[in-house]
């Protein structure tokens, strides 16, 4: 059985531009992390592309390196697999784009359709939704629009941004003032800041059949009014993992179309879970999920989508995995 893995990092996406070295580890540690556990369950034939400038992955697996655009050669390595993955950014309708040519060409595509891919490349679009369908999330409007009320200051980021990329904390008026100024304003969303624990849950969705993977503690810094994260502590928080399956519970059916794996950013605060980010694509926290859990997760995804029944995953030995950037 043949695989194809494309990570947009680190498999030629940014031809012609930067590379950031924080992107590539993270982007490094997901495709590592799929490549082994492929391995380790006994699928040998894998081919991925690699940006000239990375580190090659190692002699186990076929690497096509890539040093022009990559759009050209996509649809025949993914038509000549029988098995593809997919992992890309939401950003400017990256994801998108590269899941529509997926489902186009694949003979089997690990991953989300297209409508939950679109809704939720906007962070506005989503919260919205999920407002309507009374999930808690955070008071989100276009940085243009109405300034929505708060005492804490405010974030400002990307409509369509990738986790704390670009995200900036904004305290007072004068700044947010400022802030507005500089910013294109049409892709930028702002909200209330929340403080609360950081948090992301992990999910592994398959016919709306849902199984928690992980409850994760986000490590998160603010330097100079920019928010990063810094690490996540992959089923740290394992205290809420009923307060979260029945989160999750409510969040699938409010936008139809997932598949595969997803991520949820979230902060608890006063007691509230509040949503503040959906992606319907692999995160680095799945390269701490196996060891977590004791088992091969990529397999038991891979066995859900051959055999068309979600295969049955517990957090009962569940221990916490500590992923550093």
């Amino acid at each position: 059985m043949k695989h194809f893995l494309f990570e947009f990092i680190t498999g030629g996406g940014l031809i012609g531009q930067t590379l950031s070295d924080s992107l590539v580890l993270e982007a490094r540690m997901m495709v590592q992390t799929l490549l082994k556990e492929l391995i380790a369950c006994g699928h040998y034939k894998i081919t991925i592309t690699r940006d000239s400038r990375v580190d090659s992955f190692g002699r186990d697996v076929t690497e096509h390196t890539i040093n022009t655009p990559f759009k050209k050669i996509l649809p025949e390595l993914v038509r000549k697999s029988d098995i593809c993955w997919l992992i890309a950014p939401e950003t400017e309708n990256c994801l998108y784009n590269l899941t529509d040519l997926f489902m186009q060409n694949a003979s089997i595509f690990i991953g989300s359709d297209l409508n939950a891919v679109h809704t939720t490349a906007s962070k506005l679009i989503t919260c919205n939704i999920l407002e309507n369908a009374n999930i808690c999330t955070p008071d989100t409007k276009l940085l243009k629009d109405v300034i929505p009320d708060s005492k804490s200051g405010w974030i400002i980021k990307p409509d369509d941004g990738v986790g704390a990329e670009n995200c900036i904390y904004v305290s007072d008026r004068l700044a947010l003032r400022e802030n507005m100024t500089i910013k294109e304003n049409d892709n930028y969303i702002i909200q209330p800041f929340i403080e609360g624990e950081h948090m992301s849950m992990s999910l592994f969705v398959y016919n709306k059949n849902i199984q928690l993977l992980s409850c994760n503690k986000q490590e998160i810094t603010l330097k100079n009014n920019l928010i990063s994260l810094t690490g996540i502590g992959v089923n740290e928080f394992l205290l809420y993992k009923d307060q979260m399956r029945e989160l999750a519970e409510s969040i699938v059916p409010a936008i139809p179309g997932f598949s595969g794996y997803i991520g949820i950013d979230l902060i608890r605060s006063n007691n509230k879970f509040f949503v503040i980010d959906i992606n319907p694509r692999f995160t680095t926290s799945y390269a701490g999920i196996s060891a977590s859990l004791g088992i091969n997760i990529t397999e038991k995804m891979l066995n859900t989508f051959l055999r068309q029944e979600i295969q049955d995953i517990n957090l009962k030995k569940a221990i916490p995995i500590k992923l550093k950037f």
